[in-house]
């Protein structure tokens, strides 16, 4: 029995997905490796961008007796022409349907689609587990909780799946990436996750319904031990946490910072948060281990917007957490929402006003879009502004509040973007002389300097990490970027050479050097 394991973003709309809607789901990944530290055969595939015959021909070849397929709004139709193109290759395959779509319209989606065998809900890898099982020894699926299946009496939700006990014994998602067939492994492994679960209200997520609303978390030392393994394995050294919320549980996050200092994890790394979870020791915490970038969903700056949203928040909050990252010395990204029925023009004025005070170093704008198992879909079907069946009946990837949503973000961002700011030299000297040396703060300090064309002042800072931290790659690497633009060559064939004794397997270091050597 072989499973296949595969995501698509394939669509008639779009022949060339975007880059990062082309990266694997985090929780397919982890399928793939639980499946694979049991020796279950399995494959991992991302067939975005593989034409009809590729597939088929690797369809032929693995002959999976599963094929498990991570289905999202954004690729529910991709994933339903896979599942066709599947069933006519090999029409005794199992397609079993996964991911946050999947289990929001479960049901439906066996009604309509005859093609797709059985759903799993929510996390699935017990799911799983039990599934190949059940299918070796003729157990009726029926007795497997987290499963919508069809029955002689119709479509059956089996009993509810309990969540995995303990996330620290599940194996690291990175683990056997590289066996992975069409993905980019130093991509794909940059992107990880510490815990499950959301307690926020927003009504326009899904995210709590589909992992729950109390957070599970995995300790600190299986964080910091995928970290070291990533940076082992595919050399690595910066990385990206997906946690919903990570610094919701203060004590954990300073466990984990501290762990990650401990074990001279070395590496940069960003994360999301919410305006009430973060408090200046946390964040100092986070700089030294590390973080030099924190993400958070801010949506609006209109109280009465942001009310309408579900999340419970107020803009005075937003702008306290925004002068605490920016006080702590980490960069502020936020994200924003727009294209939202009730938003009027002084709603969007108080957001412009808000991003104007706080002066982020990023921003990311979306419009408000429908997703099943969202409060904002439940209430439009509920009050009959929406069929249950849009999904099925809209051919657009995004299905926005407003039609002209897309519209409203080019314009919102046109009058937001220039209140864009990095922190000025002043700034982050003052964070030294205040808070002492911290290699995220030298790196931003060098960076600001670099800008201003001052290549000597940025130097000094660079090489402040190799004086305090000779065993952190990113100070030789920020030193060999600085001296190859500046012709120094010689200075920088050293610099890369000390980062791959560092972390042996790194691709930029390995990249320049050669690209020096020719």
């Amino acid at each position: 029995m072989h499973t296949l394991l595969a995501y698509t973003t394939r669509s008639a709309h779009k022949s060339r997905p975007d880059e990062f809607e082309s990266l694997l789901p985090i929780g397919l990944c982890s399928l793939h490796a639980l499946l694979r530290s049991q020796q279950i055969p399995v494959t991992l595939a991302n067939l975005s961008n593989m034409t009809n015959r590729q597939i088929i021909d690797l369809l032929v070849q693995t002959q999976p007796t599963v094929a498990g397929l991570s289905q999202w709004t954004h690729n529910r139709h991709a994933t339903l022409e896979l599942a066709r193109l599947i069933k006519q290759t090999l029409p005794d395959c199992s397609i079993l349907l996964g991911g946050g779509h999947a289990t929001h319209q479960a049901e439906l989606i066996l009604e309509q689609h005859p093609e797709v065998d059985l759903i799993a809900v929510g996390e699935a890898e017990q799911t799983l587990l039990d599934l190949l099982d059940a299918l070796q020894t003729d157990k009726p699926l029926a007795e497997i909780p987290g499963l919508v299946i069809r029955t002689t009496d119709g479509i059956l939700r089996t009993a509810q799946r309990q969540p995995w006990p303990d996330l620290d014994f599940l194996p690291f998602p990175t683990t056997w990436l590289h066996e992975a067939i069409n993905v980019t492994t130093t991509l794909q492994a940059e992107f990880i996750s510490s815990s499950r679960g959301c307690p926020a209200a927003c009504n326009f997520c899904a995210s709590p319904a589909f992992w729950g609303r109390k957070i599970r978390y995995r300790s600190a030392e299986s964080v910091a031990e995928e970290m070291l393994s990533i940076r082992e394995q595919y050399g690595l050294i910066y990385l990206s946490l997906r946690d919903d919320t990570f610094t919701s549980d203060r004590r954990r996050t300073v466990a984990l910072c501290q762990e990650l200092i401990e074990k001279r994890v070395n590496i940069f790394w960003n994360c999301q948060s919410r305006v009430e979870a973060i408090d200046q020791e946390t964040l100092e915490w986070m700089r030294r281990a590390g973080c030099e970038c924190v993400q958070l969903g801010v949506e609006s700056g209109s109280p009465d917007i942001l009310k309408l949203l579900g999340k419970r928040i107020l803009p005075d909050q937003i702008r306290t957490a925004a002068n605490l990252i920016r006080q702590a010395g980490m960069q502020l990204s936020v994200y924003l929402i727009t294209g939202i029925p009730e938003e009027r023009d002084s709603d969007r004025q108080q957001t412009i006003n808000l991003i104007k005070q706080i002066q982020p170093d990023d921003l990311q704008v979306a419009p408000l879009a429908y997703y099943p198992g969202t409060a904002l879909f439940e209430t439009a079907v509920n009050t009959g502004r929406l069929q249950q069946n849009l999904f099925e009946t809209s051919q657009e990837e995004a299905v926005l509040a407003e039609q002209d949503g897309q519209r409203k973000v080019t314009q919102l961002l046109s009058r937001t973007a220039r209140y864009r700011q990095n922190a000025s030299i002043k700034q982050l000297l003052t964070i030294q002389e205040k808070s002492g040396y911290s290699a995220v703060t030298a790196m931003q300090a060098g960076d600001a300097y670099a800008a201003e064309g001052e290549l000597q002042r940025a130097e000094e800072q660079y090489q402040l990490i190799t004086q305090k931290e000779p065993d952190h790659p990113w100070g030789w690497f920020l030193l060999g970027e600085l001296y190859e633009q500046t012709d120094t060559h010689r200075k920088a064939e050293a610099c890369y050479q000390k980062i791959l004794q560092l972390v042996p397997r790194n691709g930029p270091a390995a990249e320049a050097l050669q690209r020096l050597r020719q």
